[in-house]
């Protein structure tokens, strides 16, 4: 059994601390109230699918469930990035019942805020999913955290000019930084990921990718997702696994040690036998 932490981002702390010094106190109560609902409710409904968490963690942009992975299909793993917003949807609604407007408007902007298209909100989750695979998963989260960068040192230079007219708007700073900070790290976990999702016995579709045999082991991991077994194979000759691929890719081989070692072995025909022995 995994025993679930609670972890704080600093910048999360440097937010707080920016609502409290402009007493904004209990903006950020109605907020963790918020986030607290929103994430509850995804972690309570995705635990139905097999998902565990990992660990708890605030940031500038909310409360983060990092889950322990799990093969989920492509659809269902779709529909899961929109139940945070759901929950936060219903939330909003609840509290316009009850006629508490402002916690209800700002319910719906957090929720609005989780489909945004940058990593690591739900949204950005939503168009990797999507664009990894049409185009592959590291090419679109290649996309994406260029992206999320973007946005970051636009939000960074927005709150640091906006301060000198309304210091509030310091605010911003985290939120901009963490976006810089978590989009630096973000492909690389998502390149764990998706390895991780390779050494999983669930079948999948195969599908042969034809190649030059003059590829980086990077420019063959861009064609990978976790919906697919990939083989690459160059014309009449033989072939290497998508898992000797990432293995290349983690311990930094050179360019040309996946085909060094495809043509050590007798790995001609067209089989679906490729796997951890090519690997040896």
């Amino acid at each position: 059994m995994i025993k679930t932490k609670v972890k704080f981002h600093p910048l999360f702390l440097l937010l707080v601390t920016i609502l409290f010094y402009f007493g904004m106190g209990t903006l950020f109560w109605d907020m963790l109230f918020c986030w607290a609902i929103q994430e509850g409710g995804y972690v309570i409904f995705t635990r139905r699918k097999g998902l565990s968490v990992r660990y708890w963690l605030f940031t500038p942009l909310g409360i983060r469930a990092d889950f322990v992975s799990a093969n989920i299909t492509f659809d269902k793993r779709l529909r899961l990035h929109f139940i945070g917003s759901v929950f936060g949807i219903l939330l909003s609604i609840v509290l316009f019942g009850l006629e508490q407007k402002n916690v209800a408007v700002l319910s719906l902007l957090l929720a609005g805020l989780r489909l945004l298209p940058f990593l690591p909100l739900e949204g950005g989750r939503i168009w990797l999913e999507i664009l990894g695979k049409w185009k592959g998963t590291l090419r679109a989260a290649s996309w994406l955290t260029k992206a999320g960068y973007g946005v970051g040192y636009g939000l960074c230079v927005f709150g640091v000019l906006f301060s000198i007219i309304e210091p509030s708007a310091f605010l911003i700073l985290p939120v901009g930084l963490y976006l810089i900070y978590v989009n630096r790290h973000e492909f690389l976990q998502i390149a764990k990921n998706l390895y991780t999702g390779m050494l999983n016995d669930a079948e999948k579709p195969l599908r042969e990718v034809i190649v030059s045999g003059k590829e980086t082991p990077f420019e063959l991991a861009l064609h990978m997702n976790p919906y697919e077994d990939i083989y690459f194979f160059r014309e009449n000759l033989g072939g290497v696994s998508q898992e000797r691929v990432m293995l290349a890719l983690f311990t930094e081989k050179d360019s040309q040690w996946v085909w060094k070692i495809a043509d050590q072995k007798d790995f001609g025909a067209k089989t679906y036998q490729f796997g951890y022995d090519d690997m040896e």
